[in-house]
């Protein structure tokens, strides 16, 4: 289990980082209710699993550096996302899915642990600037845009997959030199 574009296994006993990561999510990564999220897709090919851990993971080396609550930092990365359904499908309540799927996350999350004040503003603020709400604390603005970077690492880390399984290195090369 990594994050994209990690070096680091965060089941790597070996590794201090690791070790401190899943010291603070080891209740929640193998809950059922978190487990269900490898059943979602996200960006592309990313289920949702992998991308809230992709937030939580990154998250929780930035907050370090910051000073930030580090617990709240990667504990609302990792269930920011935690809504159970496919809103492509289907949508438990109505509403623009930006501004629903925070409040159906949050719920979830407060089923299955404690949630602090500042990881519910993490959650039910990810979306900004998209969702109508605005984080309030350091650490949901970091959230925030972590969420977008992950998003775009994700995206990225399939693009050169994919240009590699097809043999599309001359087209992405072109691309390359237009653009320039």
């Amino acid at each position: 289990m990594k994050a994209v574009f990690s070096r680091i296994a965060l089941n790597d006993l070996n590794s201090t980082a690791a070790i401190e990561f899943a010291a603070l999510t080891g209740d929640l990564i193998h809950h059922p209710k978190v487990q269900e999220m490898n059943g979602f897709g996200q960006h592309l090919n990313t289920t949702r699993f992998q991308h809230s851990l992709n937030v939580a993971y990154y998250s929780f080396l930035i907050a370090k550096k910051l000073n930030l609550d580090v617990e709240s930092c990667v504990r609302g990365g990792l269930l920011h996302d935690l809504f159970l359904y496919d809103w492509h499908i289907d949508q438990p309540v109505e509403g623009r899915h930006v501004d629903v799927h925070p409040q159906q996350a949050l719920m979830n999350a407060k089923s299955i642990t404690e949630v602090s004040s500042i990881m519910e503003d993490v959650i039910v603020n990810h979306m900004w600037p998209m969702g109508a709400a605005r984080p309030k604390s350091k650490e949901a603005w970091l959230i925030q845009g972590v969420d977008k970077g992950c998003a775009l690492a994700e995206f990225i880390n399939q693009s050169f997959a994919l240009g590699i399984k097809y043999n599309l290195s001359p087209m992405m090369l072109g691309f390359l030199i237009f653009i320039k």
